[in-house]
């Protein structure tokens, strides 16, 4: 068939002008499924930002965070995160915001960044690292499969040989830590995890202190020479005293009272002695009765008695003096004053 001019011309103008139409009806499924959407008002088209999950946020490049705060602590708040290029899950730790405490809530949790940092022990909760992110300290730790021996506290108490098993592994740490020149100051069953493998970490050291900086007396000058845990107040730290290793030698002791009674030590040293601590040698003997009559041995019973007396020099000189303590065969005294504690 042989078409004039007018009609090829026609059909010419048909097929120029379905051109575009044809291209907009392309470019406008490949938007949709690339997520952007449509220009209006002359405006160009805008994309939605892009998140790793709906209930997840990134940063700095390398982790996805939950959106939802995994724990709100004292000083700090706790992330539950996971690394991307791993897919290992982490805990992301950000200084707590909102009081007129924020910059030293900032100033202790690069602290304990930096104390971290300098320590590498399998009862210690490990460093990642640490970097500034829109502005904020971002702190980057193992996650501890687990709970705190706060949360796991069964209904009966713990059996001795576990517990002490857990101390000999806390007490390692301590002496590791020590040796290191740093204390932790806050020894309690809310900051060492029960591992699912059976191992303890210690965790959170966000008010430990450098032994250095303590004997040149700066800690008067630091809002946290006070540090009050309900049952379990050692007495240097609740008054605001100069603390060393054995304030962490008390908090150890204490945690051990606790497991293996289910009670908070300072109420069991309350109630028989009229008072938080044992101030003397007799009192002290009065508190390892009364554990001995609870199920525990003597040898135990004397350890614990010692070490959360009031007066810290009446206590163990180090967590490796403890230790051996612990496992002695009878309990006898590694320094003369423990000799004032009946047998």
């Amino acid at each position: 068939m042989i078409l004039d001019t007018n009609t090829a011309i026609a059909i010419i103008v048909l097929i120029c002008m379905g051109i575009p139409i044809t291209v907009a009806i392309v470019q406008g499924v490949k938007n949709h499924r690339q997520g952007k959407l449509p220009a209006a008002n002359g405006k160009p088209a805008q994309t939605p930002p892009l998140t790793a999950t709906p209930d997840t946020f990134g940063v700095n490049g390398r982790y996805d965070v939950k959106l939802q705060p995994h724990k709100q602590g004292g000083m700090a708040t706790v992330w539950l995160a996971t690394e991307r290029n791993t897919g290992k899950t982490c805990i992301i730790k950000t200084p707590r915001r909102g009081t007129t405490m924020d910059n030293v809530y900032l100033e202790k949790l690069m602290l304990e960044a930096a104390f971290l940092k300098r320590l590498n022990h399998p009862n210690i909760v490990k460093y990642v690292e640490d970097f500034y992110y829109n502005g904020e300290f971002h702190l980057v730790l193992e996650h501890v499969t687990g709970e705190t021996m706060m949360s796991s506290s069964p209904r009966t108490p713990h059996e001795e040989f576990t517990v002490i098993n857990w101390a000999c592994q806390v007490l390692d740490a301590l002496s590791y830590i020590h040796a290191a020149g740093i204390i932790h100051r806050d020894i309690n069953p809310k900051n060492i995890m029960l591992c699912s493998d059976g191992s303890v970490k210690l965790i959170d050291f966000g008010t430990a202190k450098n032994l250095n900086e303590i004997k040149k007396d700066t800690v008067s000058r630091d809002p946290f020479t006070q540090i009050a845990n309900s049952g379990f107040d050692i007495p240097e730290l609740f008054t605001g005293g100069n603390s060393d290793q054995r304030s962490d030698l008390c908090g150890v002791a204490q945690t051990c009272i606790y497991l293996l009674t289910l009670k908070h030590p300072n109420d069991v040293c309350s109630n028989l002695i009229k008072s938080n601590w044992p101030r003397s040698f007799t009192e002290a003997a009065a508190v390892a009765d009364y554990l001995v009559a609870a199920g525990i041995s003597r040898r135990t019973a004397k350890c614990l008695a010692q070490a959360v007396m009031f007066s810290s020099s009446s206590r163990f000189a180090d967590a490796r003096t403890m230790l051996a303590a612990l496992l002695s065969v009878t309990g006898s005294p590694m320094r003369p004053v423990e000799a004032a504690v009946p047998g």
